[in-house]
Order: C-alpha cells, then sequence, then structure tokens
C-alpha cells in the first residue's frame, strides 16, 4: 500500500517563492509555450517558471559585490548557481524557465510509461491546497489574506496555470516516483537493499538535555539567562558523566534517564529520542561528531556553547542494525527513507527524460523578457541623509 501523499508541504515551499509583488502585467493570453504530441502547457505556465527562476537568480546576484537593486542591471551580472553552473543572469532565467516546463512534460510522459496516476483523494486535496492558496493566501492560518490570484493574474498567470505548477506537478511527480521505486515498480527497491542504505546511513541515538544557565531579572526588571556558578556546573558535569560510566558498565540508559528525573524531581521525562540521517543529525554539529564516534550502546557528555547559552549533554547511541527491522515496519518511516535513498537518482532520471523529450516550443516565449518581474529599491534620498546627519550633529552639540 502507498503513502498517502502530503501535498501541503511540498507546495508551500514552490509557493513562497512566489510572494514578492510584481512590476508590471502581461495579456491573459491563451496562446501554448512549450508541447509533445500528447501534453501542451499554457503560456501562464512559463510564465509562473520565469518568475520562479528571477527570483532564483535575484537571490544569487545579491551575492554580488556589484549588485544594485534599484535598477535592473543585476540581469545582465554572471551568477553562479548551486550547481556551479555560471551564466548571464538573463539568459539563465531564461534557461531555468525552459528547463522546469519541459520537467513537467517529461514527467507526465513518463508517468504514461509506467503506469502511473494519480489517485483520486490525492488530486483532490492537491486541488483545495491550491484552490486555498489561489483564494487566500499561503498566510491565512496566520491571520493575513493575501490571495495570491492578486498577484499573478495580472502576468497571464491563471489559477489552471498556477494549481498545474504547483500541487499538480507535485502529485504528478510522487506519482511516478511510487511507480518506479515502490514494490512493483520498474526500479523497485528490495526490503534488503532498503535495510542496507538504512543501517549505513541512518543513526538511533538520544540524549538528555541540561542548561548551564537560569533564569534571573537584572535591576530594572527585565528577565535575563545568567550562567551557573563553576561549582554548579561541576556538579552538573560530574552528574552526567556518571551516568555515562555506568551506562559503559552495562547500565540501561533508561535507567540513567530514571535515576536523573529522581534526583532533580522531574515528573516528565526530558529525554530525547530520534532515529535520523547521520548527515543531516537535528541535534546539531557538536552532538553529531559525538555520536559519529560512540559505539553502539555507549553514552558520553557534550557541552555546547559558552557562559549564559551553555548547554550539557548526555548522550546515547544504539545500535542501527537492532533498529533497522522495527523502525522499517512503520509504512511512513519506509517511505521516507525511500525518498532519502532515491531522490538524487529520480533527479537525474527527470533530467535524462528532459534531455531525451521530444518537444516543440512556440516563438511566443521568447518575447518574455525576466525584466518584468523586476521591482526597484528604494534608494536612501538625499533628504533622509541630511536629516539623519543633522540629528547626529545635534546630539554631539548636546
Amino acid at each position: 500500500m502507498k503513502p498517502t501523499v502530503k501535498i501541503g508541504s511540498l507546495l508551500l515551499a514552490v509557493v513562497m517563492v512566489f510572494s514578492a509583488i510584481f512590476a508590471t502585467g502581461c495579456s491573459m493570453s491563451k496562446e501554448w509555450s512549450y508541447k509533445t504530441k500528447d501534453k501542451e502547457l499554457a503560456i501562464g505556465v512559463y510564465i509562473y517558471c520565469l518568475n520562479l527562476a528571477f527570483q532564483q537568480a535575484q537571490t544569487k546576484a545579491k551575492e554580488l559585490d556589484d549588485y544594485d537593486g534599484t535598477n535592473d542591471k543585476w540581469l545582465d551580472l554572471e551568477i553562479t548557481d548551486d550547481d556551479g553552473e555560471t551564466a548571464v543572469a538573463r539568459q539563465w532565467i531564461k534557461d531555468k524557465a525552459q528547463k522546469n516546463c519541459l520537467q513537467f512534460l517529461a514527467v507526465e510522459q513518463a508517468m504514461k510509461t509506467e503506469g502511473a496516476s494519480v489517485d483520486e483523494a490525492t488530486q483532490q486535496a492537491a486541488d483545495e491546497q491550491a484552490k486555498t492558496y489561489w483564494e487566500v493566501g499561503q498566510y491565512a492560518n496566520y491571520g493575513y489574506v493575501m490571495p495570491m490570484s492578486k498577484e499573478l493574474e495580472p502576468h497571464g498567470i491563471s489559477y489552471d496555470s498556477f494549481r498545474y505548477c504547483t500541487s499538480q506537478y507535485s502529485a504528478n511527480s510522487t506519482a511516478l516516483f511510487n511507480a518506479l521505486y515502490q514494490e512493483g515498480g520498474s526500479q523497485a527497491v528490495s526490503d534488503s537493499e532498503l535495510q542496507d542504505y538504512f543501517v549505513e546511513n541512518y543513526s538511533d541515538y538520544s540524549y538528555i538535555p541540561v542548561q548551564l544557565y537560569e533564569a534571573s531579572t537584572d535591576e530594572a526588571g527585565q528577565s535575563t539567562d545568567v550562567a551557573l556558578s563553576e561549582d554548579k556546573v561541576k556538579e552538573y558535569t560530574d552528574e552526567l558523566e556518571g551516568y555515562a560510566k555506568d551506562i559503559k558498565d552495562d547500565e540501561s540508559y533508561e535507567a540513567a534517564v530514571s535515576a536523573y528525573m529522581e534526583k532533580h524531581d522531574i515528573a516528565d521525562n526530558p529525554g530525547v529520542d530520534n532515529v535520523e540521517q547521520t548527515e543531516n543529525i537535528s541535534a546539531g554539529d557538536e552532538l553529531k561528531a559525538a555520536i559519529e564516534k560512540l559505539d553502539d550502546f555507549k553514552a558520553t557528555t557534550v557541552k555546547v556553547g559558552d557562559g549564559n547559552t551553555a548547554m550539557l549533554y548526555l548522550v546515547y547511541k544504539r545500535s542501527i542494525k537492532d533498529s533497522a527491522k522495527g523502525y522499517l515496519e512503520s509504512e511512513s518511516n519506509r517511505y521516507g527513507v525511500l525518498t532519502a535513498m532515491k531522490t538524487e537518482d529520480f533527479e537525474a532520471y527527470i533530467d535524462k527524460l528532459v534531455e531525451d523529450l521530444q518537444y516543440e516550443k512556440n516563438a511566443v516565449v521568447d518575447g518574455y523578457d525576466p525584466k518584468m518581474f523586476f521591482v526597484a529599491e528604494q534608494p536612501t534620498t538625499t533628504a533622509e541623509t541630511t536629516s539623519a546627519e543633522g540629528e547626529e550633529s545635534s546630539a554631539a552639540e548636546g
């Protein structure tokens, strides 16, 4: 059984790129942009992709020393993308927009080849999410109603184009991924392959966090954090190192947690338990380094930070081999590991599909200039500068 696709998080990541205010408009044309013998993309799909690429390119341009946001000359500067490719920003934007469009077409074509389809429940969830963003925006849950339709329609991007580029592509690519790598797929990953990947790339660990500071109130009545005394820090350090030694001597981690809770009269378990990719351990670099060095069923202490931000941890590592069977029995866990294992392969697969795709491009596409999305940053005016200087001068004289 395939897990239910979670459209929301991926769609939000795509949609948030387009939260900038657009500058100029385009006609609501019904023209197509790219097509294969089976599928035709609306011009609005291309415009949407063009703006996505514009936002990405501008982010890279801002890293340049000669970037000036008050004019669009940065479009003629060379930028280097995350893949290390360097190109003039204007051309990079056009190439990226085209690639995105071709990915849409390539994925739909591959879905037919692999017999993949989006089930009704997933399609409905995708459409509902897209409709919400279109009508009230991605921040409605926080009390901000910012319909994406008001930003996109003036540029010739219809709801259908918006939905296709976001929720529909998310659903399509997930369906294709499943058709390739899930059980029965043309490139299905076996249980043993998945388990081997899991054992090699994941860690099962726990830790008890201890703050080496406490809340206090300063003379102005403001709450602030104050570092514990050296004696108190030593007391905690000795205690946690004692637990680590007990674990080394075959005491259980759970016994250490219970002892800590009893000693400090804590009702709720303060320990944190995680099974994560070792490369992306959420506990931080210091704990990651400690976990990588630890032998199975052993513990150590790690101090992070100094002064009124310092933390002390008792870190414990389990056997990932022992954890594998139970962890992978969960359908959602299994799918998460499968996704981590095959994402890069899937991206390379789609790149190859795009490379081999037979398509036609409408010449009208070349008439869209990326500068249509440019909004000038307002420079500091001379009057504002003079006023600020005057205030500084008066303050100095006073």
